[in-house]
Order: structure tokens, then C-alpha cells, then sequence
């Protein structure tokens, strides 16, 4: 790969150098508009962004109008490595809330050791997500109840909306063990009451399948969850090809690749 001169002009020098000073990840071409004033350069900045582009000073994202800086500590035209840098990019340009959600929510939290092979965010149903998003990212819907957490200056899921999404919408999960061995942890960051608010008017076959999913980890949490008046069976998965049958809950299991009244309780 040929690495482009970063040579700059006195004009853009003083850009680059506001840039240095300021060490922003992201810039828009808005910002580049103002940098352009506050340094008297009457260049346009779709120009700007251009030739500090060719020169290396800033990089391309999934975003149109959004740029991540490489600064001169990078030696080159090379990027962060944030994998997120295009998530971060489209909520800059103002773009719907995305959350982090499902195994990439996990490994923000720190209850997984693997990063997923491509990162999950979740967005509200009907919300519209751009096409750049969609070719990076696994995008599901779901609406938490609680709040998101901020993690790295990005808006997570909560352990007790990971948890609720597990129950609620299991289609949505890919690597079910990921999930089996951060259940211990992911309970323990969960407590009863939020576990509740997060299944507020959902329907009862959510409650059953968490009260499923935790009747191993959690036994008195799952107690806590159990429906008062068990739906006739609620399916745990679309598959009607029954692997296990809990009679307490009246849970049909055709998905786990796992038991869960085996999982060890937590500590």
C-alpha cells in the first residue's frame, strides 16, 4: 500500500494543527466549516475534507459528511481500531438512537472474553437504519424499558435488557453459549426488581421463557419471575421439534443447545 504524503500547506497546516490540539476521533464537515473560520481560510469545506483526505489526515467512514481524524501520533493515515468508529460516525450525522445490544453489549460489559465476528445494535421497530449500518453491523429490534448504559461514549443495553431480549425475542440470539456462560454474571448485574421493569407489558411467554432461561442460575429469582397463572406452553424458539419439556414453566425448548436448569447457580 502507498501511504500518501501528509504534507499540508500553510493554510491547512493551521486546520491540522486545531485538529492536534483539540484530538477529536470523528469530525464532521460542519466542524470543518468552523475550523475553516476560526483560522480566516476561506477554502470550502467539502474541499477541505478532500484534500485532507488525500494527504491522509482524515479518513473515510460509512458516513457521508463524517470523517475520523488520524493525527500525527499515528504516524500514517491509519485509524483508531474502534470497531464501532461507523456506529459512532452515523449517530454523529444525527441518526435514530442504535443501542448496543446481544453479544456486542456483552463484550462492552466486559462478560465476554470474544468479540463477536460482526457487532450487534438494536433500533425500535419501524425506525429506518442506513444502508451502511446494515453492511457492518447485525441490526435487531428491540425497545428496552430501562435506560441504556454508556460504555466508551456509546449507549448499551443493560444486563436486565440483555436478559429480557434473550427471553423475549430468542430468534434475534446468535451463539447461544456465549450467552449460557455470562448468564452467572449477567444475573448477578440484574437484580429482581429491574428484571420486572424490563418485562413491563411485554406478554407473559417472555416472563415464562426468563423464568426458564435463570431456573438454574437464579432459582429464586426464576421463583420470583414465575407467571402466576403459566400460559397452556410457551415454544422457546420457532422450531416445534421439542428437545426439553419444563413442566413448572410450561416451556417447550426447541432452541437451547444447552439445559439451563443445569448452569450452575451464581455465586
Amino acid at each position: 500500500m502507498t501511504v500518501p504524503s501528509r504534507a499540508l500547506s500553510k493554510g491547512m497546516a493551521r486546520i491540522v494543527a486545531e485538529l492536534e490540539l483539540r484530538q477529536p476521533t470523528l469530525v464532521t464537515i460542519e466542524e470543518l466549516a468552523e475550523l475553516a473560520h476560526e483560522v480566516e481560510l476561506r477554502t470550502p469545506a467539502k474541499v477541505l475534507a478532500a484534500r485532507l483526505r488525500a494527504t491522509g489526515w482524515l479518513l473515510p467512514t460509512a458516513q457521508r459528511g463524517v470523517y475520523e481524524f488520524a493525527p500525527g501520533s499515528h504516524a500514517g493515515p491509519y485509524g483508531h481500531g474502534d470497531p464501532f468508529i461507523d456506529l459512532r460516525a452515523s449517530l454523529r450525522a444525527g441518526h435514530q438512537p442504535i443501542t448496543v445490544a446481544l453479544q456486542s453489549a456483552l463484550w462492552l460489559h466486559g462478560l465476554a472474553e470474544r468479540v463477536p465476528d460482526r457487532h450487534e445494535v438494536a433500533v425500535p421497530a419501524g425506525a429506518t437504519i442506513s444502508d451502511a449500518i446494515r453492511d457492518r453491523m447485525r441490526v435487531v429490534r428491540f425497545s428496552p424499558r430501562l435506560p441504556p448504559a454508556e460504555v466508551e461514549r456509546l449507549t448499551v443495553h443493560q444486563p436486565p435488557t440483555i436478559l429480557v431480549h434473550l427471553a423475549s425475542k430468542p430468534g434475534d440470539v446468535r451463539g447461544w453459549h456465549t450467552f449460557a456462560e455470562a448468564l452467572p454474571d449477567l444475573v448477578s448485574n440484574s437484580s429482581p426488581d429491574d428484571l420486572n421493569r424490563e418485562l413491563h407489558q411485554r406478554p407473559s411467554t417472555a416472563r415464562a421463557r426468563l423464568a426458564y432461561l435463570l431456573s438454574g442460575v437464579a432459582p429464586q429469582t426464576a421463583d420470583r419471575l414465575q407467571p402466576t397463572r403459566p400460559p397452556t406452553v410457551t415454544w422457546f424458539g420457532a422450531s416445534r421439534t421439542t428437545r426439553r419439556f419444563d413442566k413448572r414453566f410450561n416451556i417447550a425448548d426447541g432452541l437451547l443447545p444447552f439445559d439451563p436448569r443445569t448452569i450452575s447457580e451464581a455465586a
